[in-house]
């Protein structure tokens, strides 16, 4: 397939080594957009020459821009300020690029309901409302209380179908319910459906299936605390239902994990890879071992959502569930996005994967002067991705950015330090009796020093993450270096390296 070229060429790369010295490269991202006012929440990619941009300035307004990838703007307008735009769920039809938006106060002259259609060339957009007579319940008390709340699935056929928590059967005998609302491409309700006697039905997630099935809904069985995935047809008629879905089990033997996506109040992702069909799904999760530290985690499923495997992608130490996103290259990887070590600010993870979620490459970026706050990740069609953000200070916001990252950067260990990533790192830092090193090299070791230049561990990195003990190491400042020795030459290059300070 398609991807085999971007495998190849990691591995002959990682094989060869890279001569260098490790931390001369810059301490800051190179940006395609910076702006002290206007603040970018979510980019999606149009074709290989632009991207749209959506978001918001300080005093309240709304923007949507269209923007080459090296930055500049081509065009941009104002949107309404009283209405929830759910453009993170939007999809390309037609031409144009359509998502839906709700009426947030009394004040609007739009309907409750509608789809706006963006016109790629000009960003003419046109709001066409969906009627919500003749429903068997109650439409959803549109607040920002439900913004996290409503899912929607546009079908290729033009129509709409919307998940969202039943007002009226809320918390009766402590469970939920949930409404599907199915309209035609014109805007009439032609079905729907209620899910009766649910917990934590909030965290209900809802969205597409590959064109031979309709909808996935995930739902909590309240019988036994996990949660049931109902693959659904075009009609809402169940097709099969998946009890305890994803579920991890552990090594441990003595405990095993909740499904990792659908965690009360944590956010999760769902994506089906518009190149092989399968289903993908970001969240966070706890594990048992981890003294409270989050970790963000993926899965990978089959049409009959069947898990087909996981994997950890990086630990947070704050337990912060915010701050990433995944999306998908025509070649068949997969990147994903995240912070990470947030204990000592805001720092940025992405890592990039094949098909089967094997780790090709990770990079970092680690601020010195400020905090950085990834909030969307979006593919190049050419390779890569761009990233938007803010960043910030103690004193509050400074600007809000968007960056671009190379294929390079994930593929070349001196591309990645030209562009300010480290391609491995050492956390938490300041830390306790546990010195985490984290990479996706290949072939490599670490080794730690003391501050009298004395050697004091060495180890071959045989995992993603390799947990160093601490414990007898007296409190200070220890040096560390990763090595990559290649297969083909056997040399040995200084790739990384860094400060570490335990407490």
């Amino acid at each position: 397939m398609k991807a085999t070229r971007f495998y190849t060429l990691l591995a002959l790369l990682m094989m060869g080594g890279v001569r260098m010295q490790a931390q001369e490269y810059p301490q800051d991202l190179a940006t395609i957009y910076t702006s002290e006012s206007v603040w970018i929440k979510t980019i999606k990619s149009i074709d290989e020459n632009a991207f749209l941009a959506f978001g918001g300035t300080d005093a309240g307004s709304r923007v949507l821009m269209k923007m080459t990838y090296d930055g500049e703007i081509l065009d941009s307008i104002g949107l309404p300020n009283n209405r929830l735009e759910y453009w993170g769920q939007g999809n390309f039809m037609n031409g144009k690029f359509r998502y839906v938006s709700f009426r947030a106060d009394d004040n609007d002259t739009l309907p409750l309901l509608c789809v706006v259609d963006v016109d790629l060339d000009d960003l003419t957009l046109t709001y066409t409302g969906y009627n919500w007579e003749g429903l068997d319940f109650d439409h959803p008390t549109v607040t920002e209380f439900y913004r996290n709340m409503i899912h929607y699935v546009f079908s290729k056929d033009g129509s709409l179908t919307i998940s969202y928590p039943v007002d009226s059967l809320w918390m009766i005998d402590q469970k939920e319910a949930m409404h599907l609302v199915q309209f035609k491409s014109q805007g009439d309700v032609s079905k729907e459906r209620i899910f009766y006697d649910l917990r934590e039905c909030l965290t209900n997630y809802f969205f597409s299936v590959p064109d031979s099935l309709g909808y996935r809904l995930i739902l909590m069985n309240p019988d036994h605390y996990a949660y049931d995935c109902h693959t659904l047809d075009k009609d809402l008629n169940t097709i099969s239902v998946v009890e305890d879905a994803g579920m991890v089990y552990y090594s441990n033997s003595y405990v095993n994990n909740w499904p990792y996506y659908c965690i009360h109040e944590l956010p999760c992702l769902f994506g089906i890879h518009p190149y092989n069909g399968r289903t993908y799904s970001v969240g966070c999760e706890t594990p048992f071992e981890s003294n409270g530290e989050m970790d963000v985690i993926m899965g990978v499923y089959d049409e009959q959502f069947q898990q087909l495997g996981w994997t950890w992608c990086l630990t947070n130490p704050r337990g912060n569930d915010e701050g990433f996103g995944m999306c998908f290259g025509e070649q068949g990887e997969i990147y994903v996005l995240g912070w990470m070590d947030i204990r000592t600010g805001w720092n940025l993870y992405v890592g990039v994967m094949d098909e089967d979620l094997n780790k090709l490459s990770e990079i970092y970026f680690i601020p010195e002067n400020y905090n950085l706050g990834p909030l969307d990740i979006a593919v190049c069609p050419d390779g890569g991705c761009i990233v938007c953000s803010n960043r910030s200070k103690t004193t509050g916001y400074v600007d809000y950015c968007i960056f671009r990252i190379t294929p390079e950067d994930f593929l070349n260990v001196e591309e990645a330090h030209l562009h300010g990533f480290a391609v491995a790192t050492a956390y938490p830092n300041p830390g306790g009796n546990t010195l985490n090193i984290r990479t996706a090299l290949q072939n490599a070791r670490v080794e730690v020093y003391d501050m009298n230049g004395r050697l004091i561990h060495s180890q071959t990195l045989t995992e993603n993450v390799t947990a160093i003990d601490a414990t007898d190491w007296a409190e200070g400042v220890y040096v560390w270096k990763v090595y990559t020795t290649g297969v083909s030459t056997g040399s040995t290059t200084l790739v990384e390296s860094g400060k570490w300070i335990k407490e």
